[in-house]
């Protein structure tokens, strides 16, 4: 029997939709054909796509050294430390085992913006 497959629902839009096993939440949103947020496409530079995980935190993959690296910066440019942004991730590098519900301003359905 197959496990089945995690939902992201995105808050405040509503939107919520299927992540395939080892995907990304950014590289799923993308394929549900969703606009998310970013400048850098995924490579944990920019952190625009950076969102507030509200439920599921039993259900997310730890974060690796890249992305606690890039929450690290965001933390610096907003005055606080890594403590502070726990409950931040990266969509363009959260993996999730399970369902989840994120707080990311600005996704809708579209396409990828450069802001």
């Amino acid at each position: 029997m197959a496990a089945p497959i995690p939902t992201v629902s995105v808050e405040p839009s509503g939107v919520a939709f299927p992540v395939a096993h080892g995907e990304n939440v950014f590289a799923a949103a993308l394929r549900a054909g969703l606009r998310w947020p970013t400048v850098c496409f995924g490579q944990a530079r920019c952190t625009a796509c950076a969102a507030e995980l509200v439920d599921g935190r039993g259900n997310v993959q730890p974060p690796t050294e890249l992305e606690l690296t890039a929450l690290g910066q965001l933390g610096s440019r907003h005055g606080r430390g890594r403590r502070d942004v726990r409950d931040v991730r990266l969509a363009c590098q959260l993996r999730v085992t399970g369902n989840v519900v994120l707080r990311k301003p600005g996704v809708k359905h579209g396409t990828a913006d450069l802001t």
